[in-house]
């Protein structure tokens, strides 16, 4: 296995932002919905409960993507499949002109897998933390 720091360039922070704000974003609706649902104590109760379950959720899938850069695959699941090509649409836009944006699908299928991992890990400690200080706490 190489080195897991080599992998990652400068040029792939957007694209990892880019996938944590969205995995957070997603994650945060399992409090929301473990508190209307599930339990009525308080939305730290739901957040420590559902934040714990979403935090392990998410270092599963880290998990997964680490494992996933030795060539280990789930079978059927994570195959390539058929892309449909995509649709884009380019607009006149006078600021950042010169500045080259690295997308998702610029990149490599290893350091696609290398941005999975870095968002999903950075995403599940964002739940984890709060959730076993809170656990501590109460």
């Amino acid at each position: 296995m190489k080195k897991i720091l080599a992998l990652y360039q400068s040029y792939m922070i957007r694209p990892i932002i880019y996938k944590c704000v969205t995995k957070i974003s997603v994650a945060l609706t399992v409090p929301l919905l473990w508190n209307r649902y599930i339990s009525h104590r308080g939305l730290l109760v739901a957040f420590r409960d559902a934040g714990l379950f979403v935090g392990v959720c998410l270092l599963a899938m880290a998990w997964f993507s680490y494992l996933s850069l030795d060539n280990m695959k789930i079978h059927h699941l994570l195959e390539e499949r058929k892309k449909k090509p995509v649709v884009r649409s380019y607009t006149d836009m006078a600021d950042f002109v010169d500045e080259h944006i690295t997308t998702d699908e610029e990149l490599e299928p290893e350091e696609r897998t290398a941005c999975g991992l870095a968002s999903s890990l950075i995403s599940g400690l964002v739940f984890l933390l709060p959730a076993v200080v809170l656990t501590l706490l109460t």
